[in-house]
């Protein structure tokens, strides 16, 4: 069976959406499948894919500009105080971008689509992010699979395409009910998790030695923070937390891993500004993009998940408890399904830096209790398994390939219903 992925986003940066796309790749049984990836946006991951066997193309997709000339105008602005005009204008400018951006990028992609001629489509981005594809894929009559991993604005446009979709994935329950509560109305949802390879990704490098290198001493606490420097990231709160820890914990430090994002590098700029007016350039460490991120946890006492705002999963949970570590994360979004308070992980609000510190202040000092929280999260990580992904994921193209008439894969014929359809 061919399948086309299709991952669009940007920013120059490998995020999570594009994470789960590769660790779902490599789970592929490739004797059954054969897929292709589409990028909008050269990555460094393409070369890797390319030895695996994994074609890769590039779609260049032309953009219309967020900002227009009518935002600087006085009557423009005052226009948008009266009742109604706001949500007309909202719905003019989606169906502009529709028609002058969508529709050219449909036409373009069905053209590819036809080229590779894949079984299913399997767009990552959901309905907002994916609609030149879906729209695309409606052209060529090949089904498509759309996996939802945000809590995307949905408008008519939206609205009006999900229902000729084969099927929609969503990433959490939180956010199939998001997507109920906006009036999507594809033919049926299925809730999956993304997965990780957990032998992979477990450490090969010991504490003493990745500390060692990031010149920590072997005593200090250590708290870190995962993931693409942007402010919804929420990398500040753990900075501010750090401000209050260090008044009681002086060699605490907290490492802040990752690269900044194409739109988060004034925001990053800001977060060293903050780092030397509050004197902590000797508790924080900024370490830029790391591929061996399973050691740098390994170098952590606790990972700390901190976004500001719900975050539709928040892969780097699931990385710490592959890892063994404690894990404090934000109590918002689909976080709070699979994080259990106080038994596989501590939640702590959003934004909330003095919550935060409390929390660090008492992993730092309670040595049971981190223990007790990394047997939890050790055994709480095995549903995240990437074969188990996988076999969800691979269940869905069958169901969808049986109503479409595609044949499946030799051995794959009997298709599960899964927990999470509905």
């Amino acid at each position: 069976m061919k399948i086309l992925y299709l991952e669009a986003s940007s920013g120059q940066v490998v995020g999570g959406s594009l994470t789960g796309v590769l660790h779902m790749l490599a789970g592929l049984d490739r004797s059954r499948y054969e897929p292709t990836l589409v990028l909008y946006e050269d990555k460094r991951v393409i070369k890797s894919l390319i030895a695996q066997g994994i074609q890769v193309r590039i779609f260049s997709k032309r953009r219309l500009p967020k900002e227009h000339s009518l935002q600087a105008a006085p009557a423009y602005n005052k226009a948008k105080g009266y009742p109604g005009v706001t949500p007309l204008l909202k719905n003019l400018r989606a169906l502009g971008t529709f028609v002058f951006e969508t529709l050219p990028a449909a036409r373009r992609l069905a053209r590819l689509f036809r080229e590779e001629s894949p079984d299913i489509i399997h767009v990552c981005n959901g309905f907002r992010g994916n609609m030149d594809a879906i729209v695309a894929a409606r052209m060529c009559g090949i089904p498509c699979v759309v996996h939802c991993k945000g809590f995307d604005k949905h408008g008519f446009i939206e609205r009006l395409a999900a229902p000729g979709v084969a099927s929609a994935i969503c990433m959490t329950r939180a956010i199939e009910d998001h997507c109920r509560a906006q009036g999507m109305r594809p033919p049926e949802y299925n809730v999956v998790y993304d997965g990780l390879d957990l032998e992979e990704f477990r450490p090969t490098r010991a504490s003493a030695d990745v500390r060692e290198e990031l010149g920590i001493e072997l005593d200090a606490p250590v708290v870190g923070v995962v993931g693409n420097i942007q402010e919804w990231k929420g990398q500040r709160v753990l900075l501010e937390a750090m401000v209050e820890i260090v008044k009681t914990h002086p060699k605490a430090v907290a490492l802040v891993v990752g690269a900044a994002h194409r739109s988060g590098r004034n925001y990053a700029d800001g977060l060293r500004r903050f780092v030397e007016k509050n004197g902590l350039t000797e508790n924080v460490i900024f370490t830029g993009e790391r591929a061996d991120v399973g050691d740098v946890m390994n170098g952590m006492d606790v990972v700390a998940h901190t976004s500001v705002r719900g975050e539709p999963f928040g892969r780097v949970i699931i990385e710490g408890m592959c890892v063994g570590k404690p894990v404090v994360a934000t109590r918002a979004g689909g976080v709070p399904e699979f994080v259990s308070d106080g038994d596989n992980g501590l939640l702590v609000p959003a934004g909330d830096a003095a919550a935060l510190a409390h929390v660090l202040r008492t992993l730092f000092d309670d040595a049971d209790l981190r223990r007790e929280l990394s047997e939890g999260a050790l055994e709480a990580v095995r549903r995240f398994s990437v074969e188990h992904h996988v076999e969800e994921i691979t269940a869905i193209y069958h169901r969808v390939a049986q109503r479409f008439g595609i044949p499946v894969p030799i051995g794959a014929e009997a298709t599960p219903i899964l927990d999470g359809q509905t």
